[in-house]
């Protein structure tokens, strides 16, 4: 091939994706122009009133559809504290989605203060008047050894713990009001009925749940009135009762 028509063929082809680039980009462009937004539809809010999604995303009525920052708008609606994630889509001509998924509270914790803690351990917030209070307490953190990091895992071991203990009729029956840690990770439990204190030292917490379940049912069946557990090995369990009038 000749080397003028080939420098011509190449000046085609660019000619061509010059052509086809500027297309796309007036296509765009008037898309742009016409596709505006009109409405915003927010959907699994059950804690967080609609419109508060709908503020925080902070998007003004008619932007161009095309020139909305999804994952900003995303960002700015998981700043607000029950939501955990909150995914943004377009749906053409003119409606932004918001799919939220707001956070489960499993206990509160107290720190500084009385926090709501959620299924992976993260104190998120502080309970408004009106909001539930009957969760399990977990106590035995100072707000400064937290911000440090110290003793995170024991958070997870108490929601295991809390968890775990609606698998076991015995114990579920009892509930669980308050779990306390000392300086080396032992647990103190108080029930919901009768306040029973259960000690445990720290360990095989699958082990150790199976075996209170094993003497809450023996209890249970002679109708004896427990004061409290003192667990100190799975061979070992001390039971106080209390006395009768």
């Amino acid at each position: 091939m000749k080397k003028g028509k080939k420098l011509f063929l190449i000046g085609i082809g660019v000619a061509l994706i010059a052509f086809i680039w500027g297309l796309e980009r007036g296509t765009r462009l008037l898309l742009a122009s016409q596709l505006k937004l009109d409405k915003i539809e927010v959907q699994g809010c059950l804690r967080t009133d609609p419109q508060q999604i709908i503020k925080a995303a902070s998007v003004s009525p008619e932007t161009p559809m095309l020139d909305l920052r999804l994952r900003k708008i995303s960002q700015r609606v998981e700043e607000l504290p029950w939501v955990r994630s909150c995914v943004v889509r377009r749906v053409l001509p003119d409606t932004l989605s918001l799919q939220v998924i707001e956070r489960n509270p499993i206990a509160l914790i107290r720190l500084d203060k009385l926090y709501y803690v959620d299924e992976d351990g993260t104190p998120f917030k502080e309970p408004a008047p009106g909001e539930a209070l009957d969760y399990p307490i977990v106590t035995g953190w100072e707000d400064e050894a937290w911000k440090r990091g110290a003793r995170k895992d024991l958070i997870e071991q108490a929601l295991w713990f809390i968890r775990e203990v609606q698998d076991h009729p015995y114990l579920s029956k009892e509930g669980v009001s308050e779990i306390q840690f000392n300086e080396i990770g032992d647990l103190t439990i108080f029930t919901v009925q009768g306040g029973t204190m259960i000690y445990m030292r720290a360990g095989d917490m699958e082990l150790r749940v199976r075996r209170l379940e094993e003497v809450w049912k023996t209890l249970a069946a002679k109708r004896l009135p427990v004061h409290y557990i003192l667990y100190e090995s799975p061979d070992r369990i001390v039971v106080g009762l209390e006395k009768r009038g």
